[in-house]
């Protein structure tokens, strides 16, 4: 009761008497960055995001401005905005001078091109108000040349020659493909990313066979590339794999040298069904395309 009167009597003073609230002074830089760099760590992306972008905003000549500009980028590359992260990764790299995070910054650029190569799409124009709408397949190999680029002999700029040979390959573009598998195993001879950008070479041209069964040139191509791999990783075994891809090879050419030969048989031109026939068997004797001709051009006889 004593309390409930007391509080009634504070209410009716007049403010003259009680005096006003001190006005506490804004929050300095320090103290606004240093609660960004708490949220971060305790992974409050969006809070850290605010505290961050405040001092980009605000302190541009403060000694925390390039930190909070990496950090802001960080914190958008963990909410999923990759577009938007990349923009403040760029920003950071703009800057004049010796950059801590520089580095890391490819790091996260590397994930971000591999997120983008899964499917993820960026924001229309660019705005994280709209939504996430357009493609970014073509900044995944954007952002793996730029790696490849700036850190040259890095490990990430092997890593990223693979990955985009890989991106490529899976889109049918297969001459751009082998030529970043060459750079690769040229840049790095004895990376073991090297050795793997052999054997991926020999399954491309594998592939590329398939889809230009009229392309000859393949197998002198494949047939190279299992010397280089021999004499650079001759003890590896998957140049055994790589020869299978070149038997392989061979069989595709040889059945489709039969199937033009049964061709011009059924077209009762037998003649010119001996020219494909006789060209299996001298190009490509061991393979089982090779017999079925042999048998034909016993039946023809």
């Amino acid at each position: 009761m004593k309390r409930l009167i007391l509080f009634t009597l504070i209410c009716w003073l007049p403010l003259s008497l009680i005096g006003k609230p001190e006005r506490l002074p804004p929050p300095s830089v320090q103290e606004v960055y240093d609660e960004g760099y708490q949220l971060l760590y305790e992974n409050v992306w969006d809070e850290a995001l605010m505290r961050f972008a405040f001092v980009v905003s605000h302190y541009e000549e403060s000694p925390f401005y390039a930190d909070s500009l990496f950090y802001s980028g960080l914190c958008c590359y963990f909410r999923g905005h990759f577009d938007l992260a990349n923009q403040r990764f760029d920003d950071y790299l703009g800057l004049d001078g010796q950059l801590k995070h520089f580095e890391k910054v490819f790091e996260f650029k590397y994930q971000i091109a591999k997120y983008y190569e899964e499917g993820c799409r960026k924001h229309l124009m660019g705005k994280a108000s709209l939504p996430r709408w357009s493609s970014a397949k073509e900044d995944a190999v954007a952002l793996y040349d730029e790696i490849i680029a700036t850190l040259p002999g890095h490990d990430l700029a092997a890593q990223s020659l693979f990955a985009k040979a890989e991106m490529l390959r899976r889109q049918h573009h297969y001459k751009e493909s082998v030529e970043a598998l060459q750079v690769l195993s040229r840049r790095f001879p004895k990376h073991t990313l090297s050795a793997d950008s052999y054997l991926l070479i020999s399954e491309i041209y594998h592939e590329q066979s398939l889809r230009e069964a009229q392309n000859p040139d393949l197998l002198s191509l494949a047939k190279l590339n299992i010397q280089r791999f021999l004499s650079d990783f001759p003890g590896d075994e998957r140049v055994e794999d790589a020869r299978l891809h070149l038997v392989a090879m061979q069989e595709t050419y040889a059945d489709s040298l039969y199937r033009t030969g049964r061709f011009y048989e059924r077209k009762k031109k037998p003649q010119a069904s001996l020219i494909y026939y006789k060209d299996a068997l001298s190009k490509y004797p061991e393979t089982e395309a090779a017999k079925r001709c042999s048998e034909r051009l016993e039946r023809l006889a």
